[in-house]
């Protein structure tokens, strides 16, 4: 009977240490998973933001009051000299782009489509963003006498060009006249920001200039700010110095990037409350089948005078183990896994065609922060304190007399 009563005891331990364990590994794979999916997200809002500031409208951009609407040469900067002596009294900008741009027709001898006409300088794009990063064939380069240009990846596929390539633009100069300009294709961006893949073409300054039959004139100048936390200074200073001018800060000029946002961070508010709620439910059943086991083991206890608070210490004592034990383990998968996918990334060109019209990069890279951490830990601390609110409530109403006699269950 001994050896019986003894198994019994040994099996009874294995089915809650089992239960236990089990409880464990789901919290710890739900929570790595949960971490490695925000850190992702993260990162890939992070990345088309990065890439649409570096490559198009810094952390602030300015336009002519007029042009947004219009797209009229009508409404431009100028003279630049007023803007330069603005930008030099403002400690907090880093670097600015000037650029003149146009809408027009670009035709091969078999197509041709709509597409905007970028005049840059190559040296100021490289120090604003490093544009030159962007190049996937060719040269960064517009040739010795300015006679090539730069295009955009998807623009490129639709006319199916090449390295050296010849294509002609059309537009109206500032005078009305329809002008047209020929050059050869010398590299391929591709940013990751459609505007620009989808239908840019950027030669130099000097050659858009004459294009246009303008001098000293812009219709967008970009800005890098040293410090983000000083975007609003700056755009309030530079309004203030410019009045009639547009400044705008990027997420002004792209609200559908804080869209995408605060749609992530809804989806990861989600995702916590599934955790929370595996977790509530897991550890709820672990110590609800522990407290109805040890009943009896509970009532001799208050019985025999320990104080209620002894034996509800010890079942949230437990619970807190059990929640503790799998966020660390959670905690460290995910950190692993938030730490391969940073460095390594998502390889993910199997569906590059589709990622590509929203933005996305092939390769994804996610984010780490500090902050994912104590949300999953807050997740896990209040599921395990509401998930043994029930079993103390039946602790608390039994009768530890009648339980030890065996006459209550």
């Amino acid at each position: 009977m001994y050896k019986i009563a003894q198994y019994l005891a040994w099996l009874s331990l294995w089915r809650r240490k089992t239960r236990s364990s089990m409880v464990i590994m789901m919290i710890a794979l739900c929570l790595s998973g949960l971490l490695g999916l925000q850190g992702l997200y993260d990162g890939m809002i992070s990345h088309m933001i990065n890439t649409t500031i570096r490559s198009d409208s810094g952390e602030i951009s300015l336009y002519n009051k007029e042009y947004r609407l219009n797209k009229s040469l009508d409404y431009r900067l100028t003279p630049l000299s007023k803007y330069e002596d603005a930008f030099s009294q403002i400690k907090a900008i880093d670097a600015y782009s000037i650029r003149l741009e146009k809408e027009g027709l670009i035709a091969t001898a078999h197509k041709s489509l709509g597409a905007t006409l970028k005049g840059i300088s190559l040296e100021n794009e490289e120090n604003f963003g490093q544009l030159n990063a962007f190049v996937t064939e060719g040269e960064y380069s517009f040739g010795k006498k300015n006679k090539e240009a730069l295009i955009g990846s998807a623009l490129a596929k639709k006319f199916n060009l090449s390295i050296g390539s010849r294509v002609i633009f059309t537009a109206q100069d500032v005078t009305g006249e329809i002008n047209s300009i020929s050059f050869r294709i010398a590299g391929i961006l591709k940013t990751g920001n459609p505007s620009i893949d989808d239908n840019s073409v950027f030669v130099s300054m000097e050659k858009m200039s004459k294009f246009l039959n303008l001098q000293q004139s812009a219709t967008q100048i970009a800005l890098r700010i040293k410090d983000t936390e000083h975007i609003k200074i700056v755009q309030n200073e530079l309004q203030r110095l410019l009045p009639d001018t547009d400044v705008l800060r990027w997420d002004e000029l792209y609200p559908l990037l804080i869209q995408m946002q605060e749609l992530m961070n809804i989806f990861n508010l989600a995702s916590y409350a599934i955790v929370f709620i595996v977790a509530a439910l897991g550890i709820f059943g672990v110590m609800l089948v522990s407290v109805l086991e040890r009943m009896r083991e509970f009532s001799i206890m208050l019985a025999i005078g320990a104080p209620y608070k002894i034996v509800r210490n010890q079942i949230i004592m437990e619970a807190s183990f059990l929640g503790l034990i799998g966020y660390i383990a959670g905690a460290f998968l995910g950190w692993i896994l938030l730490l391969y996918m940073s460095t390594v990334g998502v390889d993910m060109r199997s569906f590059e065609a589709g990622l590509e019209l929203y933005g996305y990069s092939a390769v994804m890279y996610a984010n780490m922060h500090l902050y994912y951490f104590f949300q999953a830990f807050f997740a896990v601390f209040f599921a395990t304190l509401l998930s043994v609110i029930w079993p103390l409530r039946k602790l608390k109403k039994i009768k530890p007399i009648q339980v030890i006699q065996g006459k209550m269950l």
